[in-house]
């Protein structure tokens, strides 16, 4: 009752390591509460958490829902908040021009079938006759996968995928390392960067948490228009987290990323999803997320941890070669965009 924040008690909110109720590291509550006061948080452990009836958790979950729904009504009719955006976007201002420089310097990819001659086999080449009668081999002509002159423009858009992690944990540790608002910052950074770029890109963004691999925040082909549009989705974004059930949809959201970029043809094709390196608790082995990443040899998928210190290091360590990256810092973001680019041009198809 006097706002300050308690451990137990099973009777208000906003506490740590109790149960019933909202807050944080406690069981049995139908969301997360966080005050962000500064305090300690008490985690029960897994095997205490887990010390709950069916019945109780089929209510909580139930309630969460109901305030999710809620939450998510009051932002749909909620004005515009300059002031409430400009806290994710004056952070990283300086980066979304970084990222508008890589995005626009980023070159075609899509390789022609063309006809290509002096060829030792093939198709016979009118062309080539007389040089056939004086003995050359190279008379014939063939179709093949041609690369792109440098110069040339770019006749389909990159198909880009964007999984971000809005799992319970992501909310729940926020007060310690300020993970979720670092991943609404990454969000707001590739919307206002790719603002503009409909014919160079078409992109998405969606979400993985306990509620499952795809929570829809941006379709392809319809972007945000405007701020006000941009604040929806981040707010959208913190209210799941918020609110969601526990559990980890990784796997599953990364196999369905990789389905989704690659469903239209596209002049290249990536998938970036981030994660808070939470996958030990939930017994997820990197060599399976590493398997879905490369499920697809023409969709360039990458796995971006943003949280979990050394636990992300190991991770990274664990994919298969350049697809896991650590990104601690949201202005290294652009870095982190340039280097997939700069890696993806190297590639032969």
């Amino acid at each position: 009752p006097d706002g300050k924040r308690h451990a137990g008690g099973n009777t208000w909110q906003g506490g740590t390591g109790g149960s019933d109720t909202a807050g944080l590291g406690g069981k049995g509550g139908p969301y997360r509460l966080d005050l962000d006061d500064g305090n300690d948080i008490m985690q029960l452990s897994d095997e205490e958490k887990a010390n709950i009836s069916e019945e109780a958790k089929q209510a909580a979950r139930e309630m969460g829902q109901a305030e999710l729904s809620k939450k998510l009504e009051d932002i749909d009719m909620s004005p515009f908040e300059n002031e409430l955006y400009d806290r994710f976007y004056v952070p990283v201002a300086p980066e979304i021009d970084q990222l508008r420089v890589v995005l626009q310097g980023v070159e075609a990819r899509a390789h022609e079938r063309e006809w290509v001659g002096l060829q030792s086999f093939g198709d016979l080449d009118d062309n080539r006759l007389v040089d056939g009668a004086a003995g050359d081999r190279l008379i014939y002509r063939r179709r093949a996968s041609v690369p792109p002159d440098p110069a040339s423009p770019q006749t389909k858009p990159k198909r880009l995928r964007f999984v971000l992690d809005v799992s319970g944990s992501m909310y729940r540790f926020n007060s310690m390392d300020r993970r979720l608002e670092r991943c609404c910052q990454m969000a707001v950074m590739v919307m206002e960067a790719l603002d503009g770029f409909g014919d160079k890109y078409s992109w998405s963004i969606a979400g993985h948490s306990g509620d499952g691999p795809v929570i829809p925040f941006v379709d392809y082909g319809d972007p945000p228009k405007d701020r006000s549009e941009r604040l929806k989705v981040i707010q959208k974004m913190w209210a799941h987290s918020q609110y969601c059930y526990s559990g980890d949809c990784t796997l599953e959201a990364a196999e369905a990323g990789v389905e989704s970029v690659a469903e239209q043809e596209g002049d290249d094709y990536f998938v970036l999803l981030l994660s808070d390196a939470n996958l030990r608790r939930y017994a997820i082995p990197p060599e399976d997320l590493g398997d879905l990443l490369t499920s697809n040899p023409k969709v360039k998928a990458y796995a971006l941890f943003i949280a979990g210190g050394k636990e992300a290091d190991r991770l990274a360590k664990s994919l298969p070669f350049g697809r896991g990256l650590v990104c601690m810092d949201t202005k290294d973001l652009p870095g982190v965009v340039k280097e997939i680019f700069a890696a993806a041009s190297l590639e032969d198809y």
